[in-house]
């Protein structure tokens, strides 16, 4: 069987190029400009009610290679206290960052030297990466005054700039923020927003049509859809995004990522 940690901690990336895991739902791996991140990982076996449609593609306790893991907001699929603290344990150097208000959500789990609470609009610089949060609307823009409650990250890795949108809708002052930081890469969920999943308490997303409105607008180098395929009656199918960009923006890169896939961006 493919040793997908292993196949991590060994992949050498060339200076100005990133290589990217997606590992399902909105987890992501990228190692490029020196350092290894983690985005929404959920490596176990979901606590609620809601069964996975898929196993998780490795076990969290056999990354001991990340540098930094983000946490976009507080729900189980985004921040998995049980993912985390495996991370934590296998990883001593590994440090977590996470919008302000979830910090209290990981107490139990991870040292509070380790944790960095982030403002959304307040960049820093952790080990060799930027970091610019922003805010994400899901399904609305909440806590404004602390920080927002959910956040999204750009990601500076060397030449390579990711923007990792978390769970959102569309606000006013999103594709500015991801024109002016000159994303190269855009992980931007797809499973859109209906009034039948939100009377269910299922909190949605942008749509395909507005991943791919929003990739143009912004001048984003690659859109790379996700979070289409975990919870069964929350999903979306990634060809309508592709059939979408042929009609309405057919000169803005897209790439469909199998599930553990390693893709290599090289930043031209």
């Amino acid at each position: 069987m493919r040793n997908l940690a292993e196949e991590i901690r060994l992949t050498n990336v060339p200076d100005g190029a990133a290589a990217i895991w997606w590992l399902g739902q909105q987890s992501f791996i990228i190692k490029g400009g020196g350092v290894t991140v983690g985005f929404d990982l959920f490596l176990t076996n979901y606590p609620g009610d809601a069964p996975r449609n898929f196993p998780p593609p490795l076990s969290p306790d056999t990354l001991d290679m990340l540098d930094l893991v983000f946490c976009s907001h507080e729900h189980s699929d985004h921040l998995d206290p049980w993912t985390l603290g495996a991370i934590a344990a296998a990883s001593p150097e590994t440090l977590f960052v996470m919008p302000r208000l979830c910090v209290s959500l990981v107490a139990a789990v991870l040292p509070d030297a380790r944790v960095k609470g982030s403002l959304a609009d307040e960049p820093f610089h952790l080990k060799s990466a930027a970091i610019i949060p922003i805010p994400a609307a899901h399904d609305k823009l909440e806590a404004a005054g602390q920080g927002y409650r959910a956040q999204g990250f750009i990601v500076k890795l060397g030449a390579v700039t990711v923007c990792h949108l978390g769970d959102t809708v569309m606000y006013d002052g999103l594709e500015e923020r991801i024109r002016e930081h000159q994303v190269d890469l855009l992980l931007a969920p797809i499973n859109g927003l209906d009034y039948f999943r939100t009377r269910r308490g299922c909190i949605g997303n942008i749509g395909f049509r507005e991943a791919a409105d929003l990739a143009a607008s912004a001048g984003v180098k690659l859109l790379i859809p996700a979070h289409w395929d975990l919870f069964p009656g929350n999903t979306e199918q990634p060809e309508n995004v592709f059939n979408y960009l042929a009609q309405a923006h057919p000169e803005q890169p897209c790439h469909y990522m199998a599930r553990g896939e390693r893709f290599v961006y090289l930043a031209v």
